[in-house]
């Protein structure tokens, strides 16, 4: 505070004024408010001695003009100053209060830098990108606003923010509210809320919005991402669409794969016994093309029973399996090594196995999965004992079950293309079979939301994986 004659000459000051100027007292009185204030005081006094006793006295500190400050050491500051006329005996003093702005400059200084980079990152952003106040106005927008919503900028500068998001954007702002900060960093568009938007014209467009706070002089400022996914609910809807006809498509496969190898077996049954009968009957009695063309009938005949027997088990696994329940993988594979018997005795197989658990499956399904892995490692062998180990881990609420073997093993090139549709790796005259084994294996793992792969190693052996969630319990020795 500084007390000033008519001449211009300062008469009272208060400690405040000494600190700021840095001058002592006795050196700033008597001395010209010009040395303090060198341009403006007296422009300021004449516009403020215009003013109506009730506007000087409505004026608040914050409200004054911004002049230059000169300290003693000759280094200038801002400052805010206003003047109050104080009718003295000696004719007219005036007092000016005097306060120091250079945090404020500063910070507007900052300010408007960071305005400027933020309205270079909101005109750079993909998406429409929208400012509101605490009273639901827009106060900032880019370029991708205007065009989403058809409005030009001026138009939607002072909008409430419901005239383009009629429903949902307090609500939202509410929710977005609760979260805490690092929520809020980690939460990527993408997996924002669905509203609705509306353009100028009227017409609506489905949104997805993520709102984010951001403090200010003001107040609070909320900023909004906002990304029209039409064409996302349009692909969406299309992906349904197709999924849904693609499982349609699949269901109507599969059942005219079990009806046609269903009805198939009974005139195959015919042909195939009559052309054993010829065999035995008339064997040696023709000549040597007879009897070699009977016998290209009669494996012909059997081997398209095996065809037709597995492509209607690969179509039974998802039409006439049983629901999933808690069972016993060991009393499964029990089940498959008796079915396995002859097999296991012919090549004098070796088939040992850890404990092993109780999983959710289907008991038949599950026999059906041990019996083709343990009898493919059996059939597929070097000359040798056949050796076949079954062993499972926990791997968290999964069991990773494994049947490994000592066999002729699959070059890695193949190992992805043997779980196909009649994939052979070999001969029919070396060894027998369709190629749809591990193509039911698959299935029958997928329809247990697991999955089945191979490690193998040509001429060492091989080792077949596959998961199974597990049950209540954990390993049965029944």
């Amino acid at each position: 505070m500084v007390v000033v004659n008519e001449e211009g000459e300062i008469v009272l000051l208060n400690v405040q004024a000494e600190k700021q100027f840095g001058y002592s007292r006795d050196e700033l009185i008597g001395q010209q408010v010009r040395n303090i204030v060198p341009e403006g005081f007296a422009e300021r006094l004449i516009a403020d001695g215009l003013r109506p006793a009730a506007e000087a006295l409505a004026q608040q500190i914050g409200a004054g003009i911004d002049l230059t400050g000169l300290r003693k050491d000759g280094s200038q500051f801002p400052i805010e100053i206003m003047l109050s006329p104080l009718a003295n005996a000696e004719g007219i003093l005036i007092t000016a209060a005097i306060r120091n702005i250079s945090r404020r400059k500063d910070a507007e200084k900052h300010l408007a830098q960071m305005e400027s980079r933020y309205r270079g990152l909101l005109e750079a952003a993909p998406d429409a990108m929208v400012v509101v106040n605490e009273r639901g106005e827009i106060v900032l927008l880019n370029v991708q606003a205007e065009k989403q919503f058809g409005y030009s900028r001026d138009e939607l500068f002072g909008q409430q923010v419901r005239n383009i998001i009629p429903q949902g954007f307090a609500e939202r702002l509410i929710a977005d509210g609760l979260r805490s900060t690092a929520e809020a960093l980690a939460q990527q568009i993408g997996t924002g809320i669905e509203l609705t938007g509306r353009r100028k014209d009227g017409s609506e467009f489905p949104i997805e919005i993520m709102l984010s706070p951001l403090e200010d002089a003001d107040g609070v400022l909320v900023t909004a991402a906002i990304r029209d996914i039409t064409t996302r609910q349009i692909a969406a809807a299309h992906l349904l669409q197709k999924v849904d006809e693609l499982n349609r498509s699949n269901e109507e496969l599969g059942q005219f794969a079990y009806i046609a190898s269903h009805d198939l077996q009974e005139p195959l049954r015919m042909v195939a016994s009559y052309t054993q009968l010829l065999s035995r009957r008339y064997k040696g009695k023709l000549d040597a093309d007879a009897d070699e063309f009977i016998a290209f009938a009669v494996d012909g005949a059997n081997r398209m029973q095996r065809l037709i027997q597995d492509l209607l088990a690969y179509s039974r696994v998802g039409t006439a399996g049983s629901v999933l329940g808690p069972t016993s993988s060991e009393k499964a594979l029990r089940l498959a090594l008796a079915n396995l018997g002859s097999a296991i005795e012919q090549y004098g197989a070796v088939v040992t196995h850890d404990a092993l658990p109780v999983v959710v499956a289907d008991e038949m399904q599950l026999v059906q999965l041990f019996q083709n892995l343990v009898g493919n490692a059996i059939k597929y062998q070097r000359p040798g004992i056949p050796r076949v180990h079954i062993s499972a881990i926990s791997e968290e609420k999964k069991w990773s079950f494994s049947v490994k073997d000592n066999g002729l093993g699959i070059d890695a090139r193949y190992t992805e293309k043997i779980f196909g549709m009649f994939q052979r790796l070999h001969k029919r005259d070396e060894f027998a079979g369709t190629g749809i084994g591990l193509a039911i294996c698959r299935k029958i793992v997928e329809r247990h939301d697991g999955n089945i792969t191979v490690e193998s190693k040509p001429g060492v052996g091989s080792t077949f994986r596959f998961s199974l969630s597990g049950a209540e319990g954990h390993y049965d020795n029944a």
